[in-house]
């Protein structure tokens, strides 16, 4: 109810709900095995977590705000910190939920049962935090979180070029087959940033496909990741660019 009455308080365009960027999705997975310890132990004798953790979620945002300012981070990157930082508590939050729904067996043990309660209950939270007042630049979190999700997400048009011309891609591929790959890969190819910026974001895209089979052969690293690391390690390149930040997010 919070929600609809903060909506029609200041009306503005819908913001779209979709799901974590691949990259924190993975950490958050990574960190549950790490954790698991830790968290069973908050489980079993923190039944209140998630009300203190939403708390520490609602000031999350003010704190990044004083440190980046401290720290003189300029304000892309302190957004970019505000939005990757609730994009992960977000995560934890809800898997607290769901292992809770799953301990009082209010879900299905099937994986498709569970992944589709874990998206229900992330896009209920993003609406949550959207209603709370107290963060006064919500929405543009969330916007940056959702710009977040399709700029590290390969686009479709991405892997359908691949699937077409894969035979010509592998054998391309051995050459830089090895730790320092990816290095010769970057030197080797140039982005023109300057040129047309949907022609510049396909090379972006492109290299940073090349980029994930290189790490997941010669490192053995998950695809997907490698693919959303490398886009966030080239965005502080990148958003100098503006046009070319914007084509990325549009691909389709």
């Amino acid at each position: 109810m919070a929600y609809s009455q903060n909506n029609s308080a200041h009306p503005g365009p819908q913001i779209e709900i979709s799901l974590p960027d691949p990259i924190t999705n993975y950490n958050r997975q990574q960190a549950r095995l790490r954790l698991q310890e830790s968290q069973q132990h908050i489980i079993g004798h923190q039944p209140g977590f998630n009300l203190v953790y939403w708390s520490r979620i609602t000031r999350a945002p003010e704190r990044v705000e004083r440190w980046g300012r401290y720290l003189g981070w300029d304000r892309d990157r302190i957004m970019l910190t505000k939005a990757l930082l609730i994009s992960r508590m977000a995560c934890i939050f809800i898997d607290h939920v769901i292992q809770r729904m799953n301990e009082v067996g209010l879900i299905n043990d099937s994986t498709e049962a569970q992944h589709a309660e874990w998206e229900t209950q992330y896009r209920h939270f993003l609406r949550l935090f959207l209603s709370h007042t107290s963060v006064p630049d919500r929405r543009d979190i969330v916007k940056l979180m959702q710009k977040l999700h399709r700029y590290t997400v390969p686009p479709a048009s991405l892997i359908d070029y691949r699937r077409r011309h894969w035979n010509r891609i592998e054998r391309c591929l051995p050459p830089l087959l090895d730790p320092s790959g990816t290095s010769r890969l970057f030197i080797r190819r140039q982005f023109g940033l300057l040129a047309n910026p949907v022609f510049a974001a396909r090379r972006v895209t492109f290299t940073a496909a090349l980029y994930s089979d290189i790490q997941e052969r010669v490192f053995n690293q998950q695809w997907m990741y490698a693919y959303s690391d490398c886009m966030l390690r080239l965005y502080d390149q990148l958003r100098k660019f503006p046009a070319v930040l914007t084509a990325l997010i549009e691909l389709q």
